[in-house]
């Protein structure tokens, strides 16, 4: 988590707790409770990918591209169909990222 929290600092481009408890709407205490738990709640990794366009699957991993960028025309697309619900912790990165930008896409759809 701690990869994976400074990540998140650094892409904010936030230093202190209370910066990014403002960027996300929280109070400065959920970030000290997230801290504490070791893990980085999906809320935060969604409102990153909605505000930034930033990669929750780099923040949680380090790994692929720091911003998610639109899929060429010529580009082969899959869809993953959800057919059981587990929890997060026994869930791919993957399939964390996949549910995140299925949720962005949703809310978008909703807001216009």
């Amino acid at each position: 988590m701690d990869g994976a929290l400074e990540r998140f600092f650094e892409v904010v481009g936030c230093r202190t707790q209370l910066e990014v408890a403002k960027f996300l709407g929280i109070r400065q205490s959920s970030i000290s409770d997230a801290k504490k738990r070791n893990a980085l709640p999906a809320d935060w990794l969604l409102t990153l990918l909605q505000k930034k366009s930033v990669n929750p699957d780099w923040v949680l991993t380090g790994k692929g591209g720091k911003f998610l960028q639109e899929a060429d025309s010529g580009a082969a697309s899959s869809v993953v169909y959800v057919t059981e619900i587990r929890p997060p912790e026994k869930c791919s990165a993957q399939e964390l990222v996949n549910e995140l930008v299925r949720r962005a896409l949703k809310k978008e759809g909703q807001s216009g």
